[in-house]
């Protein structure tokens, strides 16, 4: 019972397999020519081959299309750029038999004209073997069935032609960033066949939009160009040299949102750092607060610059912009700082002899006398130099004869005003002054110095990182040899 069983399966997977043959056969000639009965509108010589080359002894010609619908999106982290493309494929094909029904000379206006014919044709022509470089995916577009047509004219060229989306890989460098302009070039060549075989050109190139803009709003301005002549050849080594046919699409990031965004108040925080050399050393919370603050500020805006910055092989642009400034900020406050520590250094080491009445460790002490009565005032007029003056001293005998004389204490008066007028005063050591005019000095010259290095720097960076030639007249550019890369 089971062999049978096994022996009928097997007889059915024959026959099945039989009848598919059959139909596929018969799929495939189809397209043959027929010397007999009703003409078809097109149909292949039975030696017809989809391994051979339609020209054989000569070049054949691939003209490809590029009808670019919008840039999708451009990833500058995966290095790529998907667009909508109407990619066509035009060839000759001699091998074809046309019927005159249908491309009659009272059918068709001219040998130009296209005539749509069903698009299963095509699995039985030969196609070129088209390799894009530096694809990443390729997909076709289909809604009720896959958006493909095929068309011939009279000619017996065969126009191919369907609705992709396509993700190319582009080598970007982003040290200029965000001041960069990136080329990528979307290149098509035979994987097989070299130049002297297959060539390849372009039919049509641009954007399916007559303002030739995009519709959606990306980071960059782009344009689309013809490939330049060094790069329609691939040179494959010992294979031989291929054909290429393609565009090149120059993308020139928009800076505005940048500037006003990062490059603007960074550069801000710096002029308003230079404030604080106009405000005296001895306002410590004041001046501190200030450059603390913005220093702080433009580290947290160079965080956030790191975060969102595509990779590059060292620094970008904008963050030795954002550095610079912090470094700028940061010489202000190591200024400060000196200015800090010298001020704390004279406090601590006074200069000698800058205070007189400190002999015995008190200064500004005046000397109290033991004796009761007019020696008591008597010291507080005669301030000692020396320690305590001594019973012999001049001055004081002086100064007793006019407080016995006059009855004591308007004569001290009298006697500290008439005859010690010339005696200094105590002075106290003091920290801090209201304003010190040899640290004055310092402030100064860095508010001048500051300015003009912050000046040469940005002289410097827009002029290495801004193509200013580009924006020169074309006259002027030719007339001192200046070429555009």
């Amino acid at each position: 019972m089971l062999v049978t069983l096994s022996q009928w399966l097997l007889v059915l997977l024959v026959v099945v397999g039989r009848v598919r043959s059959e139909s596929g056969g018969a799929g495939a000639q189809s397209l043959e020519c027929e010397p007999e009965g009703r003409p078809k509108a097109v149909c292949l010589a039975p030696d017809y081959s989809t391994f051979d080359l339609p020209l054989r002894t000569s070049t054949n010609e691939i003209k490809i299309g590029f009808e670019i619908s919008d840039v999708l999106k451009i990833d500058d982290k995966d290095y790529s750029i998907t667009f909508g493309l109407y990619f066509s494929v035009e060839w000759f094909e001699p091998r074809l038999n046309l019927s005159q029904d249908l491309w009659g000379d009272h059918n068709i206006a001219s040998d130009t004209d296209l005539v749509p014919v069903n698009l299963e044709l095509i699995n039985s022509l030969w196609v070129p073997n088209i390799f894009i470089y530096n694809l990443k995916t390729f997909r076709v577009i289909d809604v009720l069935s896959k958006l493909a047509g095929l068309w011939i004219d009279k000619r017996k060229r065969i126009y191919y032609s369907q609705a992709t989306h396509i993700t190319f890989i582009c080598p970007m460098l982003f040290d200029s960033f965000p001041l960069d302009t990136q080329i990528c070039k979307f290149q098509v060549g035979s994987y097989s066949y070299e130049m002297s075989r297959m060539k390849f050109g372009v039919s049509t190139l641009g954007y399916i939009q007559s303002s030739g803009s995009q519709s959606i709003i990306l980071d960059y301005k782009i344009s689309i160009n013809e490939l330049r002549n060094r790069d329609q050849i691939f040179d494959a080594g010992a294979l031989g040299n291929f054909s290429l046919a393609g565009f090149e699409m120059t993308l020139e990031r928009h800076v505005m949102s940048y500037i006003i965004t990062y490059y603007l108040p960074s550069g801000l925080f710096v002029v308003v750092s230079w404030i604080s050399f106009l405000i005296p050393p001895d306002i410590v919370p004041g001046r501190m607060s200030l450059l603390i603050t913005l220093f702080l500020v433009l580290v947290n805006i160079f965080n956030n610059v790191t975060t969102n910055s595509p990779k590059a092989e060292g620094l970008t642009a904008i963050e030795i912009w954002m550095l610079a400034c912090i470094l700028f900020v940061f010489g202000a406050l190591i200024e400060y700082a000196v200015i800090l520590f010298k001020k704390q250094k004279e406090h601590k080491e006074p200069k000698k002899g800058s205070d007189d009445m400190t002999s015995n460790g008190s200064s500004g002490r005046l000397c109290r006398l033991e004796n009761s009565g007019n020696e008591e005032a008597l010291a507080m007029v005669l301030p000692r130099t020396n320690g305590c003056k001594e019973d012999g001293d001049p001055r004081k005998e002086e100064a007793a004869v006019l407080l016995s004389d006059q009855g004591g204490a308007p004569a001290v008066s009298l006697l500290s005003r008439n005859k010690f007028e010339s005696t200094p005063p105590v002075k106290k050591a003091q920290v801090f002054t209201t304003w010190n005019y040899k640290y004055a000095i310092v402030d100064r010259v860095f508010l001048i110095l500051t300015p003009l290095l912050f000046l040469a720097f940005n002289s410097a960076y827009w002029y290495h990182y801004l193509d200013l030639w580009k924006y020169l007249p074309d006259s002027f550019r030719e007339r001192w040899g200046i070429a555009e890369e």
